[in-house]
């Protein structure tokens, strides 16, 4: 019975997400077209009207009704404006919507102030104040299936038929027959829409023609952002020991900010949300089930009270997997690793600048934030700090805190530059005119102006050769391995590439370490070329084939597919996710978690009149603030897990000599193959593999 009803709640979840599926590449909720007319708003008025008189819900029929006598007056007032119109028929459909989809939800939420949708989480779709959910349904069930160990996100959406001053969340205890999930494991948060630039959501392009509300930021405090809805800008409150303030962020540039010295923080736990009627607001749960925790379906509530009454109680059901995800490995080699990396700013020797020298609040704040990278799958985290070798205790501590919160440091990636400084490159485009001068014209007047020009750019690699052979000395004896990589120069073009090729030999043939590069084909041209390539771009498997074949050791990955930026949590979830792990790649390092520095902003969405701000966070103070983003990056990469437990389990039975176990394998191996991840909806992916999943593990069971 136990095994019935669990695949039951996996067809459930199953049915609760494809709805979403037709949605996959919308972006956008339901909204009018930006026009009206009076015949228009007529009809939807009539319509409502017809609606209303099928509706016997108390509180829902009054706003019904108070929603088409607004409209009726403002449809019979002479002159309606523009806005008014435009503003009418939204409220019409919005209104008309909520109707119908009650209507065909009968015995929940029948008195109270509001109206729940069940929704999915890493939707596409953009959920604001102003829509329906097109991909969720009214209910008071939000179930959850989650392997042992794991983080899960679940959503809901409130739709308010009156104002409310304070509502409040209680999730309680989950029980299950083999034991019970403890409340603190559920962390609610109510998602925070602000306004970001013209292209929000699917694009880091800026766009300074409009801003755009956009649901983004998971808050425990909603209003730690206040959004001004007239002049469409935000602010950030700063908890300064003189008082609190609110300071402005918005503006192309926007005014300086410095985390570090401006006293922002979160609430460490949901404080009451405020409701307003025909406003919709959208809660967040992540849930994280203990690991150990036995098989089963635990079952809890959440109890819901508005201005102090008990309004209602959401049950949530998380259906606990008989199993822990593994670290992720490649698609195409069970025994390669999947490596999970993020660019970033946090680093030991700019945080400690950041809070001038203070150590105890550097390493609060950096404890913090690698804590919540591991939390989020960031395991491979490079150091993308430049060690220096006359005082490197400071690097050194920098990896102590990486490797406190799980972080796994071999392979160490990011360990510094070993390129020659910027200053001499002009020595070495000197060393290329004479050489080309000597190759057009070879007289021994040209031969030895070129030979003076390359000695003079040999002698621009003796301090940076000396520094990587010290920088190597220094990590490996404090790691007590070899296994690290050197950055090369970012997106170097073709003169610069060959200008690093003396400093890429010296560091893999003389020095045993390895290269990073960042860059594009042209690098399969070089002679010396680099262990790990960082290929922009859309991830192939005709890219990664190509890499692979210069030997076993290559390593591939790509970015700016796009940047980070986008507050799509569902883009994110697939760029980061099985995109890359299905083209087989060995990899996530996209730039950046989050960006600050003296001209940069942190909260703003601005960088520079191309670019809208990159980052999967906000900092804080001593923390970061997560984001919807962030979350779908973290199941990007739980996706690839779930995939990688999937070809385990499977390789484990091809190797039993059952012929049953066998057959079920190449079954869902094929599946796993010819399942275009880049057309089937996430969700369904991965209920699809955790499917096959299962039924592996039933028939190595013998049922």
């Amino acid at each position: 019975m136990r095994k019935r009803y669990g695949y039951a709640m996996l067809v459930a979840c199953l049915l609760l997400t494809m709805a979403s599926n037709a949605f996959a590449n919308s972006g956008t909720g339901a909204s009018t077209s930006g026009t009206w007319t009076l015949s228009q708003l007529t009809d939807l008025s009539g319509k409502l009207g017809t609606e209303i008189g099928q509706t016997n819900r108390p509180l829902l029929l009054a706003y019904l009704q108070q929603v088409k006598s607004d409209a009726d007056a403002a449809i019979a007032a002479p002159g309606l404006s523009n806005e008014e119109g435009l503003a009418t028929k939204e409220t019409l459909e919005y209104a008309l919507q909520l109707a119908k989809d009650a209507g065909q939800a009968s015995g929940v939420w029948t008195d109270t102030p509001f109206i729940v949708y069940g929704v999915p989480a890493l939707s596409p779709e953009k959920r604001l104040p102003n829509t329906i959910p097109t991909d969720g349904a009214i209910t008071d069930q939000i179930r959850v299936v989650s392997a042992q160990g794991d983080y899960e996100a679940s959503s809901f959406v409130l739709v308010p038929l009156a104002d409310a001053a304070s509502v409040t969340f209680t999730a309680n205890d989950l029980q299950g027959a083999a034991g019970t999930i403890q409340a603190d494991a559920v962390d609610l948060r109510v998602v925070k829409t602000w306004y970001q630039g013209g292209t929000a959501w699917q694009s880091y392009f800026f766009d300074d023609t409009k801003d755009v509300l956009t649901p983004e930021l998971l808050l425990h405090d909603e209003n730690l952002v206040k959004v001004d809805h007239q002049t469409k800008r935000n602010s950030v409150r700063v908890d300064y020991p003189s008082g609190s303030q609110y300071v402005d962020i918005s503006g192309s540039p926007p005014a300086a900010f410095s985390s570090y010295t401006a006293p922002v923080e979160d609430s460490p736990a949901l404080l009451p949300i405020e409701l307003k009627q025909g406003e919709s607001k959208q809660m967040w749960i992540t849930t994280k089930v203990p690991s150990g925790t036995p098989e089963g379906i635990y079952t809890g509530t959440i109890d819901i009270a508005a201005n102090g009454v008990p309004a209602g109680q959401i049950t949530l059901k998380i259906r606990v997997l008989p199993f822990e995800l593994p670290s992720p490995k490649t698609y195409y080699d069970l025994d390669k690793d999947f490596y999970t990396m993020i660019y970033h700013n946090s680093r030991m020797k700019d945080t400690l600048a950041g809070f001038g020298g203070d150590v105890e609040k550097a390493e609060a704040r950096l404890r913090n934030q690698y804590r919540n990278l591991v939390e989020h799958n960031v395991i491979n985290l490079p150091t993308n700090a430049a060690i220096d070798v006359n005082n490197p205790q400071v690097y050194l501590r920098q990896l102590e805190l990486m490797e406190e919160a799980g972080m796994d440091l071999n392979p160490l990636f990011g360990v510094g530059p070993l390129f020659p400084s910027n200053e001499d490159y002009p020595i070495w485009s000197q060393y290329l005119q004479a050489k080309a001068a000597y190759e057009a014209n070879p007289t021994p007047q040209n031969q030895e102006l070129m030979e003076q020009r390359y000695a003079a750019y040999e002698q621009t690699l003796v301090a940076p050769k000396a520094y990587t052979q010290q920088a190597f000395d220094i990590v490996t004896q404090a790691l007590g391995h070899t296994n690290v990589y050197f950055d090369a120069w970012d997106e170097a073009e073709w003169p610069r590439l060959l200008w690093q090729q003396e400093m890429w030999r010296y560091v893999k043939e003389d020095i045993g370490a390895k290269i990073f590069a960042t860059g594009h084909d042209d690098h399969f041209d070089l002679e010396i070329k680099e262990d790990f390539l960082n290929w922009v771009g859309d991830p192939t498997r005709e890219k990664s084939g190509a890499w692979h074949a210069m030997g076993d050791d290559k390593i591939i990955t790509n970015y700016a597919h796009p940047h980070s930026g986008p507050e799509n949590p569902d883009l994110m979830r697939q760029r980061h996710g099985m995109w890359l792990y299905k083209a087989n790649y060995d990899a996530v390092y996209n730039y950046i978690w989050y960006f600050e520095s003296q001209y940069v902003n942190p909260w703003a969405d601005y960088v520079d009149a191309t670019y809208r701000a990159f980052g999967f966070v906000y900092p804080t103070q001593s923390d970061v603030i997560d984001t919807m983003a962030w979350e779908g990056f973290r199941e990007g990469i739980d996706d690839i897990r779930y995939a990688t437990k999937l070809k385990q389990v499977a390789e484990d039975a091809l190797n039993s000599g059952n012929s049953a176990r066998i057959a079920a394998a190449n079954k869902a191996l094929n599946w796993l193959e010819t399942t275009d991840e880049r057309k089937t909806n996430s969700d369904l992916l991965r209920l699809g593999i955790i499917d096959h999943i299962m039924k592996l593990l039933d028939l190595e069971n013998g049922n």
